[in-house]
């Protein structure tokens, strides 16, 4: 039986019998062979149920049935002593695909509702007006609202008033634009709580709908206001503290000031007391010389105003400049240097000040400050000088340009600086001083590094030590800028 059948091989897409009693009269069909049927019985090429159910067709005039025939099926119909067979193989194919991808999808779409009301986040499908097709259980819970109830509610009805409009116009965007990302807005829930939201929106252009994403950022705000009042309060802390340091530089400032002002007058004031001696002994002759007097006078007024001078340099010096200003440092530096120009003389310690000729001088900053800076330096110099024991004591001070900014060197052959201090040098309280504050190399990096943008670094050369700093450069031009 199956060796007649190989003609059936390639049966073509459809086929016509025509039938002559229980003999095939007829074959059309398109394909090569189809005419072997010809002259054939049914029993001939099919099985005994095909048979059974052709002549089922025949007796009980049934429209239509579904038969196997080599290997593939065929939907048949009968009519007045005709079969028409159908291959609707892959008919069948299309039909068990398409079963298996209705199958797949509503796996895929239970995952995707699985993974939308476990996800962290509220999730919800608007209409173009912002009402509710749809929200995940997460959002459901965050705004106690169940979704026959939130049928009814749009996610600007769920805004609090001052954002009910905010939350329209984003919505109009959304659809404008195609999405907007992190609108922060506040919504009201149920039972009336106010919740801080961050929500995303993406127009899906296909079914004319909006995927929104919320979250509930209420914590993140607690947080981000604590930690700003953390903040604040450590801040004030730090000012505070800055304050008083500042206050402890100024008061070791005076200080030293203090002592400064009791050698720079110690030699007025001996001169004067010689010349009150003098002039005892003067009131004491029978006949004054009157310009021998006006001489002692004009020296005795030269002395007053010398140390009237001195009082005038050092209340200038402790003003506090509270805005920037455009000043020389070569004219700062010479100030500095005379408050201690008597005590420089009495350990005979030199002060050379070498500079470029072509610089201008001129920064941006606080002219004050910066010689308080400069008067540290040179007295540390000083201080480290006198305390070694040297003999030729020497300080160069230096002033050049390196690209775009002013460098200011001091030098001293005191010895320098120890290994285990220099990492320490700048830091508040740390001194190596007998009766030192420790906080005056401390401010002098605050001043220059916080207060004029500019760079003070220490190291040790030759026989001593060297404080470099560099400011921006600014032209005497610039001035009243």
């Amino acid at each position: 039986m199956r060796k007649k059948l190989k003609i059936l091989k390639n049966l073509p897409k459809s086929i016509i019998l025509e039938m002559d009693n229980k003999t095939i009269k007829n074959v059309y069909g398109s394909k090569k062979g189809i005419k072997k049927l010809k002259s054939k019985k049914l029993k001939d090429i099919f099985d005994k149920n095909t048979c059974k159910v052709l002549k089922n067709l025949n007796k009980k005039n049934k429209k239509s049935n579904v038969v196997i025939w080599d290997k593939k099926e065929y939907e048949v119909y009968y009519k007045s002593n005709i079969f028409y067979f159908y291959d609707i193989t892959s008919y069948f194919e299309v039909e068990r695909k398409l079963s298996q991808n209705i199958k797949e999808l509503r796996s895929k779409k239970e995952e995707l509702q699985a993974v939308f009301d476990l996800a962290a986040n509220g999730i919800s499908i608007l209409d173009r007006n912002g009402m509710f097709v749809y929200a995940n259980k997460f959002f459901q819970n965050m705004m106690e609202y169940t979704m026959e109830e939130l049928y009814s509610k749009s996610c600007i009805s769920l805004s609090s008033p001052e954002y009910a409009e905010p939350s329209r116009i984003a919505v109009q965007k959304a659809i404008q634009y195609g999405s907007i990302e992190k609108f922060k807005k506040v919504c009201i829930t149920k039972s009336g709580v106010h919740l801080n939201a961050s929500m995303s929106l993406s127009y899906l252009e296909s079914r004319d709908e909006i995927l929104m994403i919320t979250s509930d950022i209420t914590e993140d705000i607690k947080y981000q206001d604590k930690l700003k009042k953390q903040v604040e309060i450590e801040v004030s802390k730090r000012t505070e503290q800055h304050e008083i340091m500042c206050h402890q530089s100024r008061l070791a400032a005076i200080g030293e000031m203090i002592d400064s002002i009791a050698h720079q007058w110690r030699q007025p004031l001996n001169s004067l007391g010689i010349i009150v001696q003098g002039l005892r002994h003067i009131s004491s002759q029978e006949k004054i010389d009157v310009g021998f007097l006006k001489e002692i006078e004009s020296e005795m007024m030269q002395k007053l105003n010398y140390m009237s001078q001195t009082i005038d340099d050092f209340s200038v010096f402790f003003r506090i400049s509270k805005e920037k200003e455009s000043f020389n440092i070569l004219q700062s530096i010479e100030d500095a240097i005379r408050l201690i120009d008597i005590q420089l003389k009495n350990y005979n310690i030199v002060v050379n000040i070498t500079k470029d000729e072509s610089i201008d001088m001129f920064v941006l900053g606080f002219a004050n400050e910066f010689r308080q800076v400069m008067l540290n330096m040179i007295h540390n110099a000083m201080m480290a000088i006198v305390s070694n024991n040297v003999e030729k004591g020497k300080i160069e001070v230096s002033i050049t340009r390196t690209k775009k900014n002013l460098k200011i060197e001091v030098v001293d052959n005191g010895g320098g600086i120890s290994k285990d201090d220099m990492p320490k040098i700048f830091n508040p309280y740390f001194t190596t001083k007998e009766k030192g504050s420790g906080i005056g190399l401390y401010m002098s990096k605050v001043i220059i590094e916080n207060h004029m943008n500019g760079l003070l670094m220490a190291e040790n050369y030759s026989d001593g030590a060297k404080f470099s700093i560099l400011l921006k450069e600014r032209s005497k031009g610039d001035i009243d800028t």
